[in-house]
């Protein structure tokens, strides 16, 4: 839903829209109204705007990018598009392994303080020897990031290609200061007064149940329509749902069952929703814990899941079942697909495929009719927020089927803070997640089976939660990497090893094809990105925040 990476495309081919200097406020931006946003429910609201802590506001509700900006932009949904953001270009050399940015020139920090190359530096060394504050999963730096006049250069030991969009479009920059103001940073609070960044906005008030923004007065871009932003907290989708019925939300993003004749058929004309593919959702499992570390078990729980009433009764008919064991998004990254795990996954539930994996696994029915070996039975809980009422559903849905065919598979309803800990520290049997999104399959495979950027079971990791250590999948990885993805052909090939290991040892089991979710109105502002235009990731989350709320507009 909110982590999105995307594809490396060359810097030749960007262009940047609608981006002027700007002093002050205009007119119209003094006059507008608020935008309210809200893009996850749930959240238990903290003043602290620490884009390195997980369980931050800004964290949580994926709104750090409001503040801090990335150094590129990424349309992970539509191929071949990115924008210059902090930088105005980037170029590989030494084949992949080194990384050069031009930084832009003319930026302020919201404190009036110069924005030079050397934050940039100090970003990518700060997130390198604080391996905790790490959560978008930058690959490891050869040597320390070095500044040569308006350029900064980054070297890896290994080809990095494909990374681009997790160096360049992910990660977000802090002033040099940040690093010693705030220890261990990972952990520190920053509070509103103290969030300094090159964004469109900067916090001005917190409380409890809503945080407002305003324009930052020396942001280099061009100036936001809207002059006042609000990040709204929302209970649950159904809250979410009343909200914008409303009109208390100008821009959301939730699974809302019925969203049509809750939302946009009370006005057509100012009332849309763009739901653009985004990633494959999973069940992932904590493979150090029997007996999930047996990938026999794990098939056998992928054949009893009925995907098709997962997208129809969880997910509202939004979003499609996962018809490849693979894990690739389909149709985005059908071109990757090999022949062989193209509908592989059956689309309803399979008991007797069940009964014939567990058997000849050993396993038999114990006296409560759940399948066991050696007097331990199959006993799983699916953890997920009880507030993301579409997972949630998922979760009851697959527990209902699991238990019907022979496994103990139970839901464990939580809070989204408490879910995210948990994910992180590996501190779970099994989690409904969703995936890294974009065109590039490195993304995706990189998130799941990366364990050089994962932790020892109770400490944060940013990928590989299930923790599935495979020196395989990680040379593999490391090939994928260093595949130009302008190569479709290479980058097939390179995708195959990883697309098979996924298929035959399921660390994660594909489950659906995750929707972006994006609910907004048309009444206040206009301009957002739709079905016709996708020039960006719709939803209202990072690091595309800062892109889209400088090119919508006041409604006329």
């Amino acid at each position: 839903m909110y982590k999105k990476l995307g594809v490396l495309f060359t810097a030749m081919a960007c262009v940047t829209l609608g981006i002027v200097a700007s002093v002050g406020l205009s007119a119209s931006a003094a006059t507008s109204p608020p935008l309210v946003l809200e893009g996850n429910t749930g959240v238990t609201f903290t003043n602290n705007f620490n884009p390195f802590d997980s369980n931050s506001f800004c964290k949580e509700m994926s709104v750090c990018s409001l503040v801090y900006e990335p150094l590129y932009q990424f349309d992970t949904i539509k191929a071949g598009t990115s924008y210059p953001w902090l930088a105005t270009a980037y170029a590989w050399s030494n084949g992949g392994k080194t990384l050069t940015f031009t930084i832009r020139s003319g930026v302020q920090w919201s404190d009036g303080s110069a924005f030079t190359p050397a934050d940039v530096a100090a970003t990518f060394n700060g997130v390198n020897n604080n391996p905790a504050a790490n959560v978008n999963g930058l690959p490891t730096l050869a040597s320390p990031a070095t500044v040569s006049g308006n350029q900064v250069v980054l070297n890896y030991s290994t080809p990095e290609y494909s990374n681009i969009t997790a160096i360049a479009g992910n990660q977000l920059i802090v002033p040099s200061s940040f690093w010693t103001a705030n220890t261990p940073v990972a952990t520190a609070t920053v509070t509103n007064t103290a969030a300094i960044g090159t964004g469109p906005y900067v916090p001005t008030s917190y409380s409890s149940s809503v945080v407002n923004y305003s324009v930052n007065t020396k942001y280099w871009g061009s100036t936001p329509a809207a002059s006042e932003v609000q990040v709204l907290s929302v209970d649950t989708n159904a809250d979410a749902a009343t909200d914008l019925a409303d009109g208390t939300l100008t821009w959301a993003g939730n699974d809302i069952a019925n969203v049509n004749s809750i939302f946009v058929d009370k006005n057509k004309a100012t009332n849309h929703t763009f739901f653009a593919p985004g990633n494959t959702v999973t069940l992932e499992f904590n493979v150090t814990k029997a007996p999930f570390n047996d990938p026999k078990v794990r098939a056998a729980i992928s054949a009893g899941i009925n995907r098709t009433e997962l997208g129809i009764k969880g997910e509202s008919g939004y979003e499609a079942p996962a018809t490849s064991l693979s894990g690739l998004i389909l149709p985005n990254q059908s071109a990757y697909l090999a022949s062989s795990y193209k509908s592989d996954i059956k689309a309803t539930n399979s008991p007797s495929t069940v009964k014939s994996i567990l058997t000849a696994d050993g396993y038999k029915k114990n006296s409560k009719g759940f399948y066991a070996k050696n007097g331990k039975e199959i006993s799983f809980t699916i953890e997920d927020p009880i507030s993301y009422s579409d997972y949630y559903a998922d979760a009851q849905l697959i527990s209902s089927e699991l238990k019907s065919e022979g496994i103990n598979a139970t839901v464990y309803g939580v809070q989204p803070s408490q879910w995210y800990t948990d994910s992180a520290n590996g501190s779970f049997t099994s989690i409904i997640h969703w995936g890294n999104g974009g065109t590039n399959p490195y993304t995706q495979y990189d998130n799941w089976l990366d364990y050089t950027t994962s932790a020892a079971i109770g400490k944060s990791a940013n990928a590989d939660y299930g923790r599935y250590h495979s020196a395989a999948a990680q040379a593999d990885l490391t090939k994928l990497a260093g595949t130009d993805p302008s190569n479709t052909a290479a980058v097939k090939a390179a995708t195959m090893p990883l697309e098979a290991l996924v298929a035959t040892q399921l660390p994660v089991i594909p489950l659906l094809y995750g929707a972006t979710w994006c609910e907004y109105s048309t009444a206040t502002y206009t301009g957002f990105p739709t079905p016709s235009n996708p020039y960006m990731d719709p939803a209202p989350g990072d690091p595309e925040l800062p892109y889209i709320l400088t090119h919508i507009s006041v409604a006329s």
